[in-house]
């Protein structure tokens, strides 16, 4: 096991976020403390219930769930970090909340008022299909595509030449004024990799920047090498965490072909789980370690003590759970941390509100957490207010974690008062949290928690959280 030291330990000492219903980070926790359900119909504004919904989950090319956890009030201060309206107005509004988490972290922390080290800042983040902009503006280069088709129609070609043409252009023309324009800022507006690098280059910080993919376990993918950058001493502070701006009519309409999505609403572990409900959203990390945030007085508000990962190599399918898998990423995350599961008293699972899903991740965490006395862990998931988040929602997981831990309350799951039958919660050291609890401080050892993150495919990140106690860990000796 490694050597528990303040090197090895990363201190959490900022915070952003852009979720639904919360534009911050403290409106989020409000939101978790109030039981506040963020789930609801899809917005006119954002596509068309009449146009892509019917309940026939067999319609071809509809989706059968109009629900999602919608970010709403957003609006992106250009003005503020300088940069050109139209360059602005190119950018994917998940680049645009990357910027502004990442500048409310650093503001939490105290940036620039205190000291940071920007040539040794690194920029990390989940995220994974690119956002919504570019499915928008690749509509101007396929219409060929489409104005082939139309000509191949007979009733259309047995018009008078003129005819055609007049329509075509006025379709044409009324397709490119409801389109954004293609422009240089174009590409740099929608690659998905730019979604860290704006953060880098707006806030000028020169350590590494880049994404990374693990589909819903993107974040945590983020989160791990940001961990063994700040181990490894390459940098000495990175923010890091998830951004997800994925809830066109393309993404329902594609995983309810797949049965994935519920048409009634999010309920982790309880009763009538029928799927996920899509949300979207964004929170950052600023992380530094630990033995540097004591050295330089920062606030800390949870102490990331290990992060483990697994695949779950050849199962029944490349889209089902495997617990394997899930055991595997848990256990190698509390020997990576050289602690004892069993001392968790918290667990933000990953808990999507799938049928088979929910029951197969209370099966796999049993199994590395059994050590511990029957009801003595709480169990949860943010899902049950926001949604699935896709490649964000590690990132409101372990923020709804940190939070908990830093207000000292174990933060109540909506939706379970009656649980999934399925599952033998008596059997189990979990118990599901239906009210905020205040979080007894444990005899012998801080508050600790298990955050979960598992990817479609098969890629799994477990991370393991603990209260920040004063001098509890020391520097490594340099003899």
């Amino acid at each position: 096991m490694p050597n528990p030291s303040s090197d090895r330990a990363i201190a959490i000492v900022g915070l952003g976020a852009i979720l639904p219903d919360a534009l911050n980070a403290p409106a989020f926790w409000q939101n978790i403390i109030h039981k506040r359900y963020c789930i609801t119909e899809t917005p006119p504004d954002r596509w068309s219930i009449a146009d892509y919904y019917d309940p026939d989950p067999t319609a071809p090319d509809k989706t059968y769930s109009k629900i999602g956890g919608w970010v709403r009030g957003y609006q992106f201060d250009w003005k503020r970090y300088r940069i050109p309206p139209k360059v602005a107005a190119a950018m994917d509004e998940g680049q645009q909340w990357a910027v502004s988490i990442a500048d409310e972290a650093l503001s939490d922390y105290g940036y620039p008022h205190r000291p940071l080290d920007t040539e040794r800042t690194g920029v990390i983040l989940g995220t994974a299909m690119g956002g919504e902009l570019h499915y928008i503006t690749q509509q101007r280069v396929a219409f060929p595509e489409f104005m082939h088709a139309l000509e191949a129609a007979p009733e259309f070609a047995a018009l008078p030449a003129d005819r055609r043409k007049a329509i075509i252009q006025q379709w044409h023309q009324r397709l490119d004024a409801s389109l954004p324009p293609i422009t240089e800022d174009s590409m740099p507006g929608e690659l998905p990799n730019i979604v860290a690098g704006r953060v880098a280059n707006i806030f000028n910080l020169r350590g590494p920047n880049f994404i990374t993919d693990a589909a819903c376990a993107s974040s945590f993918a983020a989160i791990d090498a940001a961990f063994e950058l700040l181990v490894e001493r390459h940098v000495d502070a990175v923010i890091t965490g998830g951004v997800d701006r994925n809830m066109g009519p393309v993404v329902f309409v594609k995983f309810c072909k797949i049965g994935a999505l519920s048409a009634t609403g999010s309920r982790p572990f309880g009763e009538g789980a029928d799927g996920f409900v899509m949300g979207e959203g964004s929170a950052a990390f600023l992380l530094k370690r630990l033995s540097d945030a004591e050295r330089d007085g920062d606030k800390i508000y949870a102490v990331i003590r290990g992060v483990g990962a697994s695949s779950d190599g050849k199962g029944k399918g490349i889209t089902a759970p495997n617990p394997q898998g899930q055991v595997l990423s848990a256990v190698r995350a509390w020997e990576n941390a050289g602690l004892d599961p069993a001392t968790a008293s918290l667990i933000e699972a990953h808990g999507t509100s799938t049928r088979v899903g929910d029951v197969v991740e209370v099966e796999s965490l049993t199994k590395v957490f059994g050590g511990a006395p029957r009801g003595s862990i709480g169990l949860g998931s943010a899902k049950s207010n926001i949604g699935h988040l896709k490649a964000g929602a590690g990132a409101a997981g372990l923020l709804k974690a940190t939070l908990a831990i830093y207000h000292k309350v174990l933060p109540p799951t909506l939706n379970a008062r009656i649980p999934n039958p399925n599952i033998d919660f008596a059997s189990t050291p979990f118990f599901l949290i239906h009210e905020p609890m205040a979080w007894e401080q444990p005899k012998n050892f801080p508050r600790r928690a298990g955050v979960s993150a598992y990817g479609f495919g098969g890629t799994n990140f477990h991370i393991v959280l603990e209260e920040y106690v004063p001098g509890m860990l020391k520097p490594e000796s340099k003899i």
